[in-house]
């Protein structure tokens, strides 16, 4: 069925069952297409032929990111990566592939969950579903660009910084590491999504613009605790290198969620 014919139709549960399971079809399709294409295009046009030679200098453009995660993090940090297992390279080569694949098709994956729910929407309603899918997809990459090039790297050089105190050699795991950096840019860019809901909440009534405004202190001491359990750093420098922007943001929720119509 097509997706003309599918709106403003009603739908008994079985085909709202075979709408669901299609875009669902179509989201599995595109994350596996883009995985294999992660995991065999070479990140280099120019060494294609080293796919039918077997040259072990050539690097698909998954092995190419994560070589760039590793030196934009901790190039210069002097630490050593270590596979714990001979499947560990492997494990890891393939997990970054599907993770990439997932980021780079979060758009489409939108795009599918929104025609599911479109055809019962009314037009006040997909206004404003486009306007919170905007914002929230916006704060989200601001908050993924943000983790990536001003918390986490901060975050290494505190870690790493009392190993080099009592001179140990700095030796990791090699998904251990990776595993920190995809979690804390996650992490950081949901974190940054949180005064869309805000917004959202003062929408359909849940809170009340004013009693959040009046009580923002307490707000902050909660983002800031927040802050401090996501951020693996011990001391406070990640906690207040997420929580400021964060506040900055909260204040400008309230500032448009009093310009917010309750329903």
């Amino acid at each position: 069925m097509s997706d003309e014919e599918l709106k403003g139709k009603e739908m008994p549960f079985w085909e709202h069952l075979a709408e669901l399971a299609l875009r669902l079809r179509h989201i599995v399709t595109v994350v596996l297409i883009l995985t294999v294409a992660f995991l065999v295009i070479p990140s280099d046009p120019s060494d294609i032929l080293k796919l039918f030679t077997g040259d072990i200098n050539y690097r698909p453009i998954s092995i190419y990111i994560l070589l760039k995660i590793r030196d934009d993090m901790v190039g210069n940090l002097g630490i050593k990566l270590m596979a714990q297992s001979f499947a560990a390279p492997i494990l890891l080569y393939v997990e970054a592939a599907i993770v990439m694949a997932i980021a780079i098709s979060l758009p489409y994956i939108a795009y599918e969950l929104y025609l599911f729910i479109e055809p019962g929407l009314y037009p006040h309603e997909k206004k404003f579903l486009k306007s919170f899918v905007f914002s929230f997809s916006i704060l989200f990459v601001v908050g993924v660009l943000y983790g990536y090039y001003i918390i986490m790297p901060i975050t290494f050089k505190v870690l790493l910084l009392f190993p080099s105190l009592i001179n140990i050699e700095k030796l990791f795991s090699v998904q251990d590491f990776y595993e920190l950096v995809f979690l804390g840019i996650v992490a950081n860019g949901f974190f940054f999504t949180l005064p869309v809901f805000i917004v959202l909440a003062v929408k359909f009534r849940l809170v009340d613009i004013e009693t959040l405004s009046k009580n923002k202190r307490y707000v902050y001491v909660i983002v800031m605790i927040i802050a401090a359990i996501i951020t693996p750093d011990p001391t406070p420098v990640s906690m207040l290198l997420l929580s400021i922007p964060f506040i900055l943001l909260y204040e400008l929720s309230i500032f448009i969620g009093k310009r917010v119509k309750p329903i």
